[in-house]
């Protein structure tokens, strides 16, 4: 819409240049002399020539309104489809964010199944075997207690295998202690499994947000950190989270000292495009770019809020 000031700018021109030329048309007989004129060239039919031009002028006045009217009717349309794309996109962020509430669920169903029910039979049948071979080797049956020496081992492996797919299903420490512990345990535990040294560094206060944001920071690092081991061939990786100062939104990097982007392809888990969806549907997004120690960082921003629009940038280097 046309500023005020404009508009009152518009009407006085409208009314004063027709008044001025009135003046100045009336003070030379502008028709009188336009007539005489004329008459001389009756031949040629040049005293027709002001009404066609008045013809002209309404012609072309109705072609400027018909014009505006159509001009009008496109403007309402499109603002009409762009209203109607954005409620589109709405709906499919708020889908996606369903479905990830879903998923999160389930896996929280399947962990406490895990846990109550594997976990606790791979403890009784450890105590079991622990038992008949401390007896086996009581009576002198260095076969039986050594067959259940296997199997104590075999059911100790099974449990680690266990526990590492609870954390990697819904880690405990993240309901328990909160983002930051849970990261630290994350790293932690990633390094001693991969050789990789893996620092961690968080700032401000980031546990207060919603859980589908920290669950979807906490799987970015573990998707961010299992490419890294599958793909960089890096020695370090430095993991940090901060709030960004100004804005509502959270910041996670993992830099790697590694290959960078092109050498690299990811596959399994949720890789880059999963990463990207988790992070559009929470009105964040996902970025790519060299990393400061030489190989690729992965930079996640999110509002705390979810479903805001996250303050838009570059990834800082």
């Amino acid at each position: 819409m046309a500023p005020r000031s404009a508009v009152v700018g518009d009407v006085v021109v409208v009314t004063i240049v027709p008044a001025l030329f009135f003046l100045f048309a009336a003070e030379v007989e502008l028709t009188e002399r336009l007539a005489s004129w004329t008459e001389r060239h009756e031949s040629w039919q040049l005293d027709e020539l002001l009404l066609t031009l008045v013809v002209l002028s309404a012609c072309l006045a109705w072609f400027g309104w018909r014009r505006l009217r159509e001009r009008s009717r496109e403007m309402r349309a499109r603002l009409a489809a762009e209203r109607a794309m954005q409620q589109a996109v709405q709906q499919n962020r708020e889908l996606a964010r369903q479905l990830l509430r879903l998923q999160e669920d389930e896996r929280r169903r399947i962990a406490h199944e895990l846990h109550d029910e594997l976990a606790q039979e791979c403890v009784a049948i450890r105590v079991e075997a622990a038992g008949i071979e401390d007896e086996a080797r009581a009576r002198g049956l260095p076969g039986v207690a050594g067959g259940a020496r296997a199997i104590r081992e075999a059911v100790d492996r099974l449990h680690g295998g266990v526990r590492e797919m609870l954390t990697r299903l819904r880690p405990p420490v993240l309901d328990a202690l909160g983002l930051e512990a849970s990261l630290h345990a994350l790293a932690g535990g990633w390094s001693r499994r991969h050789g990789i040294a893996c620092s961690v560094q968080v700032e401000g206060a980031c546990d207060g947000v919603a859980d589908e944001i920290r669950v979807a920071l906490y799987r970015v690092a573990q998707e961010a950190l299992t490419n890294v081991a599958r793909h960089a061939g890096a020695v370090h990786v430095q993991l940090a989270l901060a709030a960004e100062r100004g804005t509502d939104s959270l910041l996670l990097t993992v830099d790697d000292d590694g290959r960078g982007l092109p050498n690299r392809a990811p596959q399994g888990g949720l890789g880059l495009l999963g990463m990207a969806e988790r992070m559009a549907a929470l009105g964040g997004h996902l970025e790519l770019a060299a990393s400061p120690q030489g190989g690729l960082r992965v930079a996640a921003r999110v509002p705390a809020v979810p479903g805001a629009p996250s303050a838009s940038g570059e990834v800082p280097a």
